[in-house]
């Protein structure tokens, strides 16, 4: 290869991968074997912190096939800090519309879907969080989630 094709090469490269870049932090998944996420099952993510002054964006990821058999998806989402504080919330996702079309990108069966759970926090203390979601249904086997996920994301507030 002559090195003029070889610059070219290089530079597309680095606009691509430059392109692609992202402001996450942190961006985990659990795999839910055969798709089905039973209510005893948690999903946790170890969610490493050393800044407690930038703001962050908190979202969680649910990969979800067309056999899902609701609108919706109640999850309980337990944060532990380094510290041993706790907390619990019920957070609802949306995976259809009300007229039951699917919602979030893909094609075929399988679709992505990314809900804001908390916008603009600071984490309080430095060190390792704990962050472990469980699906809320009131169905002992819940059938149609492939994937869950817990990411974080620079902040837009200064």
């Amino acid at each position: 290869m002559t090195k003029f094709k070889f610059l070219v090469v290089a530079a597309i490269a680095i606009a691509i991968f430059s392109a692609c870049s992202d402001n996450y932090v942190y961006n985990g998944y659990v795999t839910l074997p055969g798709e089905q996420w039973h209510a005893d099952s948690l999903a946790s993510f170890r969610v490493p912190v050393s800044d407690t002054v930038t703001f962050y964006n908190l979202y969680v990821n649910v990969r979800n096939t067309t056999d899902y058999p609701f609108q919706n998806l109640y999850l309980f989402i337990d944060i532990a800090a380094p510290n041993g504080a706790t907390a619990r919330d019920t957070f609802e996702c949306y995976l259809a519309d009300e007229h039951g079309k699917w919602l979030g990108k893909g094609r075929g069966k399988l679709r992505d879907n990314r809900f804001l759970y908390r916008q603009n926090v600071r984490f309080g203390a430095e060190g390792d969080y704990t962050v472990t979601l469980q699906q809320a249904m009131r169905v002992e086997q819940l059938k149609g989630i492939s994937e869950v996920g817990f990411r974080v994301e620079l902040g837009n507030k200064k």
